[in-house]
């Protein structure tokens, strides 16, 4: 296969350029490439090529893991740019054994995307799993909720740095977390539950320590409190601590009035912030304190959106316009530029996961997504905070494995 007329854009440089896929890998980057006889060539003029999109933070709908779910979510996630995904393990059934591993490889080899499997530790009678076991069939990083028991969490470290493979990390304290949006002005006008930022914060706090003392590397998979980031930072830089911080691109486009008129649409697990909390997040974002942007893909039925905010349930589908909302929102508007974005949305997720992806260059993996930024895309999801915008970009197509899919 050979890209002609393209611009090619990666965390490290941006060319007009061909590029020429065999073997599912990239082989030759030049200005100018011949094609051969029989070679299948496909015209990228006008259109920019990046690496495709990697996401940690990845649920299938309803968190049911099936032969419909994971293909739903790979055709969705084609729309996005997205060609790698990190399913998260607290499924149903949850990704604790070897036979749901196997389920997912076996769904794995019947979809467009790669879906790579998380490992979840501790069982419903709270004992270790086979972590061994589980990384050994496939599984890429173990996923934590902070709140679990301290033995156990001293445990998974000693197995993750053993068998040398990250940990993930939903950081939140359950018990103080029982409310509905986050605390502020804005939750005593709804009349709601909130949620304090020192759930987030205080667990932080105690997994860093965790993650410096043993020398484990972890990822908090959706932080959002801008006083959570200078602990982190603090630990990152006098602790040597090998921590890498995510977030959602709702996170740092939308703020706490999304909700108002208790729209559940945009109901979040974390919460949405108020507005000077987003505007930090953003100055982190551009300070590179924040490592990895996700699109906190967790798709639920409309019926189960469609109630009283606090019985509707949280989450948001949004995989499948997450390279066009990143764009109109966050690089267009100059938060990122393209490198900046490509490496947070592509290159630290495969280098996080060991993988041979995240870049353009010889020998890589050849999952690309061609993008048109000047079409559009047109959100017509009702049930979508952000329904009925048109967005800037278009995904024209998205390479995976040396296959085309549109």
């Amino acid at each position: 296969m050979l890209l002609k007329n393209g611009f090619i854009c990666d965390f490290s440089h941006n060319q007009k350029a061909d590029l020429r896929i065999e073997g599912g890998q990239i082989v030759e980057i030049d200005a100018q490439i011949s094609a051969k006889i029989q070679e299948e060539v496909i015209d990228c003029a006008e259109k920019i090529i990046i690496p495709a999109l990697i996401d940690l933070n990845v649920y299938p709908k309803t968190k049911t893991l099936s032969q419909k779910t994971l293909t739903s979510l790979s055709k969705k996630a084609i729309k996005g740019g997205v060609a790698t995904m990190l399913v998260l393990p607290d499924t149903f059934p949850a990704c604790e054994n070897e036979a749901i591993i196997e389920l997912i490889k076996s769904i794995q080899s019947t979809i467009e995307v790669n879906i790579i499997p998380s490992i979840k530790p501790i069982n419903a009678e709270e004992k270790l799993n086979n972590i061994s076991i589980l990384h050994s069939q496939g599984g890429r990083a173990i996923y934590i909720d902070s709140s679990i028991d301290g033995n156990n969490l001293l445990r998974i470290t000693q197995y993750a740095h053993m068998l040398e493979i990250p940990i993930i990390c939903f950081a939140q304290d359950s018990q103080i977390a029982n409310g509905v949006v986050n605390e502020g002005e804005l939750a005593s006008k709804l009349g709601l539950p909130s949620i304090s930022p020192l759930s987030q914060t205080k667990e932080i706090a105690k997994i860093s320590e965790v993650a410096r003392y043993t020398n484990t590397q972890f990822l908090f998979s959706t932080l959002t409190e801008p006083e959570g980031l200078e602990i982190v930072d603090y630990f990152r830089n006098n602790k040597n601590a090998n921590i890498n911080v995510q977030t959602s691109i709702h996170h740092l486009i939308l703020d706490e009035s999304a909700i108002q008129r208790y729209n559940t649409r945009a109901k979040l697990n974390p919460p949405l912030k108020d507005d000077d909390s987003k505007q930090k997040l953003l100055e982190a974002l551009k300070n590179n304190k924040i490592d990895m942007l996700t699109s906190l893909q967790c798709a639920d039925f409309n019926s189960k959106k469609d109630q009283v905010f606090e019985l509707a349930s949280f989450g948001i589908d949004a995989i499948s316009y997450y390279f066009p909302l990143a764009y109109t929102y966050l690089i267009k508007t100059g938060v990122l530029d393209m490198s900046s974005f490509v490496k947070m949305s592509s290159k630290n997720q495969s280098d996080f996961l060991g993988l041979n992806k995240g870049e353009i260059s010889l020998g890589k993996d050849a999952d690309l997504a061609i993008i048109d930024l000047h079409g559009h895309t047109q959100i017509t999801d009702s049930f979508s905070p952000y329904y009925n915008q048109t967005l800037s970009s278009k995904i024209d197509s998205v390479i995976i494995g040396g296959k085309i899919y549109e």
